[in-house]
C-alpha cells in the first residue's frame, strides 16, 4: 500500500485496476450465474414435464389396475365359487379374464384364499404363497376394500420389484385376497418411451425400496444416496450433482422418482470463468496504458505545485504560481497564491505582535513596583497605627497587606488554608468597615485543609455575599462549610451561606446560563465560575440557590486534590 502511494502514476493505476476487476469479474460471474439460472429453470420446466408423462403412465396403469379389482370384487361368479365352495373354474376363468381384459398386456391378477393363489390369469401355474403373517396381507385385512401397495416378498431387492396391489375382498375363516402383480419389465415397457436416453427413473415405495429402476437409476446408486441423505437428517438431494424430482402418486404412498444430469457441464462453467480471468487480464493491460496517459496529463500541474511549495518551504513567500487551465487545477493555483499572500501577511502580523507582547512584558515587570511599593506603605503604617495606639488602622494595614501579598504571589493554585486564612482578613477589613454588623464561622475538617484549590475563588464569593447580602443588616452571620463528597471521597465541596436578603431568581439563571450582561453587579460569581471550568471541566462549577428562610446558599464543587502534580496529570 505504502508502494501504491508514493506515485502519483501508481495511483491511477491502481484506482482504474480496481474498478475495472470489480466491474469486469462482477458482472462475467453475474451473467453466467444468470445464464445458468436461466438454462436450469427452462429444463427443469422440461423435466418436470417429462417426470409427469412418466407418472401419468405409471397412475393410469394402477388406475385401471384399481377398476380391474372393482369388477372383480363385484362379480358374482366370482364371490359364489369363493364363498361356496362350488368349483365353477371355467366360469371364473371366464369372469376374470374378462375384469383383466385392459390389464393385461402389463399385469398379472391372481386371487388368494388365504396365503394360497386359487386363480390366476398368469401363463404359469402359480405355487407361490404369500406368507399370512405378510404385512400386504395383514394391512388388507385391516382396511377392507382398500388397495394395499406393496413390494414382492419373492423378488424384492435392491435392483427392484414386482408392484403387488392387494385388496380383501370376501371375509371369511380364509379371507378372500386379489393380488395383481406388475412387473420391472412390464413398467419398463410402458414408460420406456418417454425417459430420454441420459435421464434416470426410480418408481420406489415410501421407504424408498424400488420396484423398478430405469436408465442412469439402474445401478442403485442415486437412490443409495437419497436415503442415505434422508437418514442423516439431510436434504434428500444433498451433495448431488443430478437434478431430482420426487413426486407422490396420489395416495398410494408410491413415490416417482425422476433423474436428470446437470444442465451444464462443469467444463462449460469452467469455460466461462476462464472467459472472464482472461477479460480481467486484458483489462490490467488497458488500465497500465490508460493510466500513464492519465498520469501525464495530470502529473505536470501537480509537479508546478510541488516546486511552488518547496521553494516556499525554503521562504520564499513571494512565490506564485501561473497555470493556463480552467479547472480544478488552476482553482489550486488560484487558492496558493492567496494562501501564499496571506500567509506572508500573517507572518508580518505575528511579528509585529510579538514585538508588541515584549514591550507589554516590559510594562507590566515595571507595575510589579507599585504593588510591592503599596505593600511596605502599607507595613509602614500598620507600625504607626501599633505606635500611636489606633488598632484599627493597624487591623486594616495588616489584613490588606496580607491579602496584597497574597494576591501578588505567582502561584495559581494554593492549599485550601491559606485561602480560609485569607478570608478571614478581608472579613476583618470589612467588619470593622460596618461597625460589625456580621459575623464570621469556619467550619471544616482538619485533614482537608491541606487540599488544593484555584487562589483567589473564594474571596469573591464572600464580597458578593456581605455586599450584596448584608446590607442593612445588624445581625448578619457568615458561614463557611468544606466537607468532601459522601458519594465519592474526590469531590471537595465549600459551601458559604449568609442569612441576607437572598439572591433573585434572576442571577440564578443568569449564573446557570453564563449570562455575564446580567452578571454585572455580581461579576465575581461568573468569573469564579469560570475558572472553575477551565481547569476542572463543565461538571465542576458554582451553585447557588435562595434559602427559604432568608440568604443564600452558594456551592463550590471542585476535584480533591493535595497536590499541584495531581491536578495537572
Amino acid at each position: 500500500m505504502g508502494f501504491i502511494r508514493q506515485s502519483f502514476k501508481r495511483q491511477i493505476f491502481a484506482v482504474f485496476l480496481s474498478v475495472t476487476l470489480i466491474l469486469v469479474i462482477s458482472v462475467g460471474i453475474l451473467t453466467i450465474q444468470a445464464f445458468q439460472a436461466r438454462v436450469k429453470l427452462d429444463y427443469e420446466s422440461r423435466d418436470i414435464e417429462q417426470q409427469k408423462y412418466v407418472t401419468d403412465h405409471i397412475s393410469q396403469m394402477i388406475d385401471m389396475a384399481n377398476a380391474a379389482m372393482d369388477l372383480m370384487e363385484e362379480n358374482e361368479v366370482i364371490k359364489e365359487s369363493l364363498t361356496t365352495g362350488r368349483n365353477k373354474a371355467q366360469d371364473v376363468y371366464s369372469e376374470l379374464y374378462e375384469a383383466t381384459r385392459d390389464i393385461r398386456s402389463f399385469a398379472v391378477a391372481d386371487i388368494y384364499v388365504g396365503s394360497t393363489c386359487r386363480y390366476s390369469t398368469g401363463s404359469e401355474y402359480i405355487t407361490n404363497r404369500l406368507p399370512d403373517y405378510y404385512s400386504a396381507l395383514r394391512e388388507a385385512s385391516r382396511n377392507r376394500h382398500s388397495t394395499i401397495y406393496s413390494l414382492s416378498p419373492g423378488n424384492a431387492s435392491d435392483a427392484g420389484s414386482e408392484l403387488l396391489m392387494v385388496r380383501q375382498i370376501i371375509e371369511t375363516f380364509d379371507p378372500v385376497f386379489i393380488v395383481i402383480r406388475l412387473g420391472q419389465n412390464e413398467i419398463k415397457n410402458q414408460i420406456k418411451d418417454g425417459i430420454n436416453a441420459k435421464d434416470g427413473f426410480i418408481l420406489a415405495n415410501r421407504y424408498f425400496r424400488p420396484f423398478c429402476l430405469i436408465g442412469t437409476a439402474e445401478n442403485g446408486v442415486v437412490l443409495s444416496e437419497i436415503r442415505k441423505n434422508l437418514l442423516s437428517s439431510r436434504v434428500y438431494n444433498y451433495g448431488m450433482n443430478d437434478n431430482i424430482y420426487i413426486k407422490e402418486l396420489g395416495d398410494t404412498n408410491i413415490l416417482s422418482i425422476y433423474i436428470t444430469p446437470p444442465v451444464l457441464e462443469a467444463s462449460a462453467v469452467n469455460a466461462g470463468y476462464r472467459m472472464v480471468m482472461l477479460l480481467a487480464l486484458a483489462s490490467v493491460v488497458i488500465c497500465l496504458f490508460v493510466a500513464s496517459k492519465f498520469s501525464v496529463v495530470f502529473s505536470k500541474p501537480i509537479n508546478e505545485l510541488y516546486s511552488a511549495m518547496k521553494r516556499f518551504r525554503k521562504g520564499d513567500f513571494d512565490t506564485k504560481i501561473v497555470l493556463d487551465r480552467e479547472d480544478e487545477f488552476e482553482q489550486l493555483a488560484v487558492g496558493f497564491n492567496k494562501m501564499t499572500t496571506q500567509l506572508k501577511e500573517t507572518m508580518e502580523e505575528q511579528v509585529k505582535a510579538e514585538r508588541r507582547v515584549n514591550e507589554t512584558r516590559i510594562a507590566m515587570m515595571q507595575a510589579q513596583l507599585n504593588p510591592h511599593f503599596l505593600y511596605n506603605t502599607l507595613d509602614t503604617i500598620k507600625w504607626v497605627a501599633k505606635a500611636n495606639q489606633v488598632p484599627e488602622v493597624a487591623t486594616l494595614s495588616a489584613s490588606l497587606a496580607g491579602i496584597l501579598r497574597y494576591s501578588i504571589s505567582g502561584n495559581q493554585f494554593c492549599k485550601l488554608e491559606k485561602e480560609l486564612e485569607m478570608i478571614r482578613k478581608y472579613c476583618d477589613i470589612q467588619r470593622i468597615r460596618f461597625d460589625d454588623c456580621f459575623d464570621l464561622s469556619v467550619d471544616v475538617d482538619g485533614k482537608l485543609l491541606d487540599a488544593v484549590v484555584p487562589k483567589l475563588i473564594l474571596q469573591p464569593l464572600v464580597e458578593n455575599a456581605i455586599i450584596h447580602g448584608m446590607d442593612g443588616q445588624n445581625d448578619g452571620h457568615l458561614e463557611v462549610r468544606v466537607y468532601d463528597g459522601e458519594d465519592s471521597q474526590s469531590v471537595l465541596y465549600i459551601e458559604i451561606e449568609d442569612n441576607g436578603k437572598g439572591i433573585s431568581d434572576e442571577y440564578i439563571r443568569a449564573l446557570e446560563n453564563d449570562d455575564i450582561e446580567t452578571l454585572k453587579g455580581h461579576l465575581g460569581l461568573n468569573n469564579v465560575n469560570t475558572i472553575i471550568r477551565m481547569y476542572y471541566g463543565k461538571e465542576y462549577g458554582i451553585h447557588a440557590e435562595r434559602l427559604a428562610e432568608k440568604g443564600t446558599l452558594v456551592t463550590v464543587k471542585v476535584p480533591l486534590y493535595y497536590s499541584v502534580e495531581e491536578i495537572n496529570r
